[in-house]
Formats: C-alpha cells, sequence, structure tokens
C-alpha cells in the first residue's frame, strides 16, 4: 500500500483525523464521529505533542467542518433528494457514515497514495464509490454519474488551501459548465488567515505550503464565471453550530478575530441551471 510521504499534501489528511478524534472525545453528542479514534489507533498516528492542538480551537475547527459541510449537503438535499454528493479531496473524511446517508450516490476523490487507506480503514456504503484522480485533470468528470433533473453537491473540506488560485478558478468554472444546477461549499481564508494556515500546518510538523485566499467571495467568484451564482458565505465557527459545546476563552478570542477580520469561512456557491 502506498505510503504518506512527509511533507506533502496528502499527509496533511492526518491533521483533520486527528482533531476529529480529539473532538469526538470531548463532545461526542455534537457530531458523533466513531471512526476517527478508531482510524487514528489503527494508522497508528499519535499527534498529542504537536503543538497545534493544545488549544480547544484547533482541534474544534475540524469537527466544526464536518458539520458545516454535512448542514450544506442537508439543505441541498431537501430540495434534491436524488442528488449526487461528491467530496473533492475527501482524504479519510466519514462524512458519509457520520450522516447515516445510504440513499444518495456518493463520490469520494483523492490522490493514488490516499484512496488506498480509505479502502482499508473506512468501510464503502451500497451507493458509495472511490475514485482515483487529480482533480487538476478534469477527466474525472466523466467518472461521476450525473443527471441534471436530480441535482449534484460539491464538497472541497480544507482541500482548496493546496491550489493555486488560477487552479481553483479553472476548475470551479469547469464544474459549473458541466454540473449545471449543482452547488459546492468550501472552507477558505483572507489573505491574512493564509498566514495562520500556513502556520498551522508548520505547527503539524509539515513543511507544505497554502496558497489560495479569497478577499471578496461573492465578487470573485461571481466574476470567474457567469455560471457561478448565488455565491454566499457564512462564518466558519457560529454560522452553522450554535451550541453544544462550551468555548474556551482563547477559543472566543480566535473565533472574534476571524469573524471581525474575516479571515475564516465557509462558501456556498451554485451553478446555473440551464
Amino acid at each position: 500500500m502506498p505510503e504518506l510521504k512527509e511533507n506533502t499534501v496528502q499527509q496533511t489528511l492526518c491533521m483533520p483525523l486527528w482533531g476529529r478524534a480529539v473532538a469526538a472525545k470531548k463532545y461526542p453528542s455534537l457530531f458523533p464521529d466513531h471512526d476517527a479514534g478508531r482510524i487514528v489507533k489503527e494508522m497508528g498516528v499519535d499527534w498529542s505533542g504537536k503543538k497545534l492542538y493544545r488549544f480547544q480551537y484547533m482541534w474544534m475547527c475540524c469537527l466544526i467542518r464536518q458539520y458545516n459541510m454535512a448542514w450544506e449537503i442537508r439543505h441541498y438535499l431537501k430540495k434534491h433528494p436524488r442528488a449526487t454528493v461528491v467530496e473533492l479531496g475527501a482524504g479519510l473524511s466519514c462524512l458519509r457514515r457520520q450522516m447515516g446517508n445510504e440513499t444518495n450516490s456518493w463520490y469520494c476523490l483523492d490522490m493514488e497514495n490516499v484512496i488506498p487507506l480509505r479502502e482499508k480503514h473506512i468501510p464503502l456504503g451500497k451507493l458509495e464509490r472511490n475514485v482515483v484522480c487529480d482533480l487538476n485533470d478534469f477527466s474525472w468528470f466523466d467518472q461521476i454519474d450525473f443527471r441534471p433533473e436530480d441535482g449534484i453537491v460539491f464538497t472541497a473540506g480544507g482541500l482548496f488551501y493546496y491550489f493555486e488560485k488560477e487552479q481553483v478558478h479553472r476548475l470551479l468554472c469547469a464544474m459549473a459548465e458541466r454540473f449545471p444546477g449543482g452547488m459546492v461549499t468550501f472552507d477558505a481564508v483572507n489573505a491574512a488567515g493564509l498566514k495562520g494556515v500556513n502556520a498551522e500546518v508548520k505547527m503539524a510538523g509539515n513543511k507544505t505550503k497554502s496558497f489560495f485566499s479569497l478577499e471578496k467571495p461573492k465578487e470573485e467568484l461571481e466574476g470567474w464565471s457567469n455560471c457561478i451564482v448565488n455565491v454566499a458565505e457564512r462564518d466558519y465557527i457560529d454560522g452553522y453550530l450554535k451550541g453544544g459545546w462550551r468555548k474556551s476563552i482563547v477559543t472566543r478570542f480566535f473565533a472574534w478575530v476571524m469573524r471581525t477580520f474575516h479571515m475564516s469561512f465557509m462558501i456556498h456557491g451554485e451553478f446555473r441551471k440551464r
């Protein structure tokens, strides 16, 4: 089985995995994640000594992102109950299992050295499929069973940071052309927030650099293509999850800084129907 090389984008998948495991243990009723702790043990991952996870804010962000993505998927499925779900850069996400979804076609896309890890540690659902691909090679579009009348929703959790802006531009524009009526949701930061992302990755012991940021998400994304419409953003920490956990003083401070200076947010965008 391919190994995750040090200081690669693929290795960063251990960051949200460990964060989810810690958060799920401390707040099991908030957004149950019964897989993260198990996978951590199976992989022999021990990041208990990493500086990154000394603060509640860091590991809670991993669980909250899953919660936010699940909210967006559920919201879309209310109007499009037969829609296809696609996780871009799925890593070791167990989002389908956490949501208990066995009714929608679900695709998990990632690189050739990541998908074998998914296949080893995460059982496939009856309508779930893992797809090996390079997201910048749009031939993966052909592997997605898409019916415009049913709809399609894409997630990209913690992914686009590692892309150049032009790569995200090309990808989203191509997706909007190919999957009309669909929706995409992802987390993003502004230029100041990007410095924080790079610092977090460095604290995790990885030298991988992040590149992608947005200053005015709606203006920028809708300006890329007339097929990208109704772009909206929400606060990352408090935009979806309103309660159920007690924030430490440090967490409240970080959340205030991120919100006040528009440093971290969730993006929702739609692809124009034809």
